[in-house]
């Protein structure tokens, strides 16, 4: 445990010393901050020509999909490539693996590392849009804001089976650029698929992007949470064992 925790905080440091992670955080923060800006202006100018309140302010519910579906997945691609990829490709991963520490453990010290700032990300998302929200737009319940920050969380496991899913594609690049590239084009290939297949949509992990909608309001059967769940478990253990793997026999 003691050697894993190393790794982590040396991986969690490496990634948080690049400054890129840095400004995408402050430009998700903007983005929160002009999107409720934009709505309450809209809202006010709505009131003064027609003559009624048309709430447009986003909820923090409202800025989950945009993030969730495009910048978040981008950022573990990015973060992926750079302790992965990137590390391989400068020959800096030989002086990591020689280290007093089991490559299993070093590998999932990297995936721990991107998905803490994945969720460092998350809650200054929803500490932000819902602080917004809360000033500029109709407010929030307590009912309400609890609903809205157990969506954030159900958030969480499908992030982790993309991020074990990315790690192991990016242990088979050679260079940055083609792995992110690759990433993005598999990313994208699996969410336009369902819609040209549509009976591919329940074996396709990316599909269970936003299953948060549906533990909000009335839950499905059991056994199809169950399924759900299954499936999200078993994507994220094929994943991550198979790149432990990888990178176990990998020569660098």
């Amino acid at each position: 445990m003691t050697a894993f925790l190393a790794a982590y905080r040396n991986e969690s440091v490496k990634l948080l010393r690049r400054k890129k992670y840095i400004v995408f955080l402050i430009i998700g923060i903007f983005i929160c901050t002009v999107m409720a800006v934009l709505g309450r202006i809209a809202s006010d100018f709505i009131v003064r020509q027609a003559g009624f309140a048309l709430p447009l302010t986003p909820s923090p519910m409202g800025m989950l999909p945009f993030f969730l579906q495009i910048l978040l997945p981008l950022l573990i691609f990015m973060g992926v490539t750079d302790l992965i990829t990137t590390e391989a490709a400068d020959h800096t991963m030989k002086a990591m693996i020689v280290r007093p520490v089991a490559r299993w453990k070093l590998y999932a010290g990297k995936l721990s590392a991107i998905m803490t700032y994945v969720i460092i990300y998350l809650a200054c998302v929803f500490t932000v849009s819902a602080a917004l929200h809360q000033l500029l737009g109709r407010g929030m319940g307590l009912e309400t804001f609890l609903t809205t920050l157990s969506a954030y969380l159900l958030t969480i496991p499908p992030l982790i089976v993309l991020a074990c899913f990315s790690a192991m594609l990016a242990l088979m690049g050679r260079s940055a650029s083609m792995t992110m590239l690759l990433l993005v084009g598999i990313y994208l290939a699996m969410n336009v698929l369902p819609f040209l297949v549509p009976n591919t949509s329940e074996l396709l992990f990316t599909s269970y992007m936003s299953w948060h909608r549906l533990w909000i309001g009335a839950l499905p059967r059991t056994s199809r949470l169950v399924h759900m769940i299954t499936i999200l478990v078993g994507y994220g253990v094929v994943f991550f064992m198979a790149g432990s793997l990888i990178f176990d026999r990998k020569e660098y």
